[in-house]
């Protein structure tokens, strides 16, 4: 296999800027959780340097996410730092916050191993924004208070001012470094140049105003190899807290996937790839349990370090080499920690804990839209700041739920709404039908639901449905766009039906796709939830045959008789006929020709030629537009005294769907070669009043068409 020497040559450089920002934030960060413990600055920077060398090595080995780095970051860190105050305060030793730091870690590994292959990394993706904003926002903070005592506390200990304010003119002059080199050149990495500056300051004043009993400003030799050890340890489980490490496992398990995935989301808009969230997830708790046994520090995605690798031109192999220059730092090189301040790297803490705030907060309070997202967001960081990170977590947990309920209550429950007089069912009417349709349709009414009717939105649908509880009226849902439906929202149905039926009315529903676990028999399914529930609700496969339904129980109820499909009308009662004078019915009856087909007979498919208009004087035919073997579009039904075929009538050609007929039928049909032999008076005569009905039914039919494409335009 031929090896791309020039793509590895970019990982490589890509690695060292990598690194370069890795490097001062893992370092500074394992300072401040361990200091925090009661332990040295320098194992503190061993275990941010070990957290970095596996997490990268893990990361990279895996390769869910091209061109991102995984390294010790706030958000772990600060958390963790929470956990261990608590402790500290309560009286734990060192060495039980040690133990106390595996156990978490190793427990937030498996935990997010297991969270993954549960499909729980698509779940993250649904935390409201605001509350990321709120968790960032407020580590960010708390990462800058890490550091204040760092910088002035000398002052209370020392009496020469200048002398004891020299950790805090280092890490102002490492900040304003850090602050300056983007805009010299935005090649330099700004944290490693801030790194060098403020060390070079600081060995400068070392040599003029300092001596040995200074040591403690800097970090130390930082312990080599040998100095590993497996963090975790039997021995001492009997003297962890369970409850206390399980809590702050699954708070951090939370978190570290959230930052995790969402800085992947970041790689993939530079690298315009795809990264493959389950995986990464398993590779970064494999990663926290390998740095929770070695008893480093763990930690996640670093948005900064992935965005300077990518754009140093680092791809897939990046992160592994970045890993191997970490541990070539822990083996030859961990004497350069004398020569380290601990102001500096507390100055870096506080440049990355400052990029962290997102101040668009201020300006969402401005806004009436974005009030009650910059609430959400402050709530969160009030949380951070005042209780701590894992009860934090928690809260943002809670108010996704709610936000999500709140979105849900808000939005609309009732997606459309139409009724009889707007939209009628495919089968076609005769005058007086339709003439009560229209006068009375708003009767027969439909409500097309969406989204989810459960708990929450349930009686917001009673709500909007009362100005339909009327006398007389037929209801109907459509649920094709319901995509979860719970008990709450079955025992609304029951309650509006029965609401419905006392006062004269009818609930009727359609679409009732399986997805919303009622099955195929409704009506038993209801009576299984509400033993007491006795009204039978109609359901229909379709929104076409529930306005059928409704329709004929509208026309019912206004006095108008029903043909049934054995029902023989002649030829004079037939819809094209009605308005025709005698004479020219008396032609068109002599020049037809009677056709009798019996149940599932075809009388034409799509695609043969025609030229004929057909006439029901008996039975049904259906009007179907086949796109599949068994699969159909209904155009339209025709009953006795109805008639179809006007547009093969008028301009002959192929028949553009199938007619099939759906009971005994008798029909006439009329060929336009029949009208054209006929002598030029009745030709004229015949002609004209053809012209006149066909003419409105293709109106009619032009008005229905163009009523249906703003029906579907609305979808």
């Amino acid at each position: 296999m031929k090896i791309d020497t020039t793509s590895l040559l970019k990982d490589f450089l890509g690695a060292l800027s990598g690194t370069a920002v890795i490097l001062p934030q893992s370092m500074g960060l394992g300072v401040v959780l361990f200091s925090v413990m009661g332990l040295d600055a320098s194992s503190g920077a061993l275990a941010g340097i070990i957290g970095a060398a596996v997490l990268s090595l893990v990361s990279g080995i895996f390769g869910a996410t091209l061109g991102m780095f995984s390294a010790p970051n706030g958000p772990v860190t600060m958390l963790l730092v929470g956990v261990f105050t608590i402790m500290a305060g309560n009286g734990a030793t060192s060495a039980n916050m040690l133990l106390t730091l595996s156990a978490i870690l190793i427990l937030t590994g498996l935990f997010q191993i297991i969270f993954s292959l549960l499909g729980g990394a698509k779940l993250v993706k649904y935390i409201p924004y605001p509350v990321i904003v709120g968790l960032v926002s407020g580590i960010g903070i708390l990462m800058i208070k890490s550091q204040l005592k760092l910088f002035l506390s000398p002052y209370q200990s020392i009496d020469d001012r200048f002398i004891a304010s020299i950790p805090l003119i280092i890490a102002v002059v490492t900040m304003l470094t850090i602050i300056i080199t983007p805009k010299i050149s935005k090649k330099l990495p700004a944290a490693l140049v801030g790194l060098f500056v403020g060390s070079l300051v600081y060995a400068l004043l070392n040599s003029l105003y300092l001596d040995e009993s200074f040591s403690s400003w800097v970090v130390g030799s930082i312990p080599g190899i040998d100095s590993l050890h497996f963090g975790f340890s039997l021995v001492g489980l009997h003297s962890l807290n369970i409850e206390e490490i399980v809590t702050a496992s699954l708070a951090l398990t939370v978190l570290a996937t959230t930052d995790c995935l969402v800085t992947a989301i970041v790689a993939d808009s530079q690298t315009n790839t795809r990264h493959n969230g389950r995986k990464e997830i398993v590779a970064q708790g494999i990663g926290q349990i390998i740095v929770g046994l070695l008893g480093g520090l763990g930690g996640g995605g670093t948005k900064g370090a992935t965005l300077v690798n990518i754009q140093s031109g680092g791809g897939r192999y990046s992160s592994i080499f970045s890993g191997l220059v970490f541990v070539l730092l822990i083996l030859f090189f961990g004497s350069l920690g004398r020569y380290l301040p601990l102001s500096v790297l507390g100055a870096i803490i506080v440049i990355v804990g400052f990029g962290m705030i997102n101040f668009n907060i201020i300006d969402w309070l401005r806004y009436k839209k974005s009030r009650v997202d910059a609430f959400i967001a402050l709530v969160v960081l009030l949380s951070v700041i005042l209780i701590d990170l894992v009860s934090a977590v928690g809260i943002g947990i809670v108010i996704s739920m709610l936000v999500y309920l709140r979105m849900q209550i808000k939005a609309d429950i009732i997606h459309r709404r139409t009724n009889a007089s707007r939209r009628t069912s495919l089968v076609k009417r005769t005058d007086a039908e339709k003439a009560i349709l229209q006068e009375y349709g708003e009767k027969v009414v439909m409500l097309e639901l969406t989204g989810n009717l459960f708990f929450a939105t349930a009686d917001k649908l009673l709500e909007e449905m009362d100005p339909y509880m009327r006398e007389g009226y037929i209801v109907i849902l459509h649920f094709q766009r319901v995509t979860l439906m719970d008990l709450s929202g079955v025992i609304i149905l029951l309650q509006i039906a029965s609401r419905l039926k006392n006062i004269g009315s009818e609930l009727v529903l359609c679409h009732m796709h399986k997805e919303l676990g009622l099955g195929k028999k409704i009506n038993r399914a209801l009576e299984s939830i509400d033993k007491k529930h006795s009204i039978k609700i109609r359901t229909f496969i379709n929104i076409d045959s529930a306005f059928e339904y409704g329709e004929n129980r509208l026309l019912v109820a206004h006095g108008i008789e029903l043909r049934s499909k054995d029902s023989f009308i002649d030829i004079e009662e037939n819809q094209l006929c009605k308005n025709i004078s005698p004479n020219i019915v008396e032609i068109i009856q002599k020049l037809s020709r009677e056709i009798k087909l019996n149940k599932g007979e075809t009388l034409f498919e799509q695609g043969d030629m025609g030229d004929s208009l057909f006439m029901v004087l008996k039975g049904e035919v259906n009007i179907e537009l086949f796109y599949g073997k068994d699969d159909y579009k209904l155009f339209g039904k025709y009953g006795a005294g109805t008639y179809f075929g006007e547009i093969s009538f008028l301009n002959p050609g192929e028949r553009t769907a199938s007619a099939v007929c759906k009971a005994d039928t008798t029909l006439l049909e009329f060929k336009q070669a029949d009208l054209i032999s006929l002598e030029s008076k009745e030709k004229e005569e015949l002609s004209l009043a053809l012209l006149f009905e066909l003419g409105s039914t293709l109106g009619e039919e032009l008005r229905h068409s163009a009523r249906e494409i703003r029906r579907l335009e609305a979808v």
